[in-house]
C-alpha cells in the first residue's frame, strides 16, 4: 500500500484525484465532525439529513455509499458505521479499518482518500493507528494508494514511522 497525505481542507480535497472518499460515521455525532463534517458542509448537509431521518445510523457494520459528484470531486462517498464516539477505542478502529480495506478492495478502488476512523477524537495515537492500518493491510492483501487526511504534524509522524519500518525491514 502506498500512503500519501493531504490536509483536512476542502481545497486540498478538490485536488486529490481519487475515486472514493472513505470516512467513519458515528451514532452520536450530529452534525458529523472531522472530514465528514467538511464534506457534509460542501454537500449542503446531505449527510446530516440522512442521519436525521435514520437512513444513516452509524452503527458498527453499517456501510453506506453516496454519490459524491458534483459537490465533491469523488465518484463515491463511502461511510462506515463506527458506533458511539464516546465508546470508540482501538478495537472499534481496527474493525472499521478492516471493513474499509475489504470494501475498497471488493470495489476494485485503486485510489482512495481516507480519514483514519476517529482521527479527530484523538483516542488512538497516530503512530499506533498507522501500525494497525499497515498490519490490517498486509493481512488483507495489497491496496494501491490511500491518501490519508492528516494534519501536518501527524503527516510527519507517519512519514518518520514508515521510514523506521523500512529501515527495520532492511536490517532483517
Amino acid at each position: 500500500m502506498e500512503l500519501r497525505y493531504i490536509a483536512p481542507d476542502l481545497r486540498q480535497l478538490d485536488t486529490a484525484g481519487a475515486e472514493v472518499l472513505a470516512c467513519a460515521v458515528f451514532t452520536d455525532l450530529l452534525p458529523p465532525k472531522g472530514l465528514l463534517g467538511l464534506v457534509d458542509w460542501r454537500m449542503a448537509a446531505r449527510v446530516s439529513r440522512h442521519i436525521e431521518t435514520g437512513e444513516i445510523s452509524g452503527r458498527p457494520g453499517e456501510l453506506v455509499m453516496i454519490p459524491g459528484k458534483p459537490r465533491i470531486p469523488f465518484e463515491k462517498l463511502l461511510l462506515l458505521g463506527a458506533g458511539e464516539a464516546r465508546a470508540f477505542d482501538e478495537a472499534a478502529y481496527l474493525d472499521v479499518i478492516v471493513r474499509m480495506l475489504a470494501v475498497l478492495s471488493s470495489l476494485k478502488v485503486r485510489m482512495a482518500v481516507v480519514e483514519r476512523p476517529g482521527r479527530f477524537l484523538g483516542v488512538i495515537d497516530t503512530t499506533r493507528a498507522i501500525e494497525l492500518l499497515l498490519r490490517a493491510s498486509a493481512e488483507q492483501g495489497e491496496q494501491d494508494t490511500w491518501t490519508l487526511v492528516e494534519e501536518g504534524e501527524d503527516q510527519k509522524l507517519i512519514a518518520q514511522h514508515l521510514a523506521e519500518e523500512r529501515r527495520r525491514k532492511r536490517m532483517r
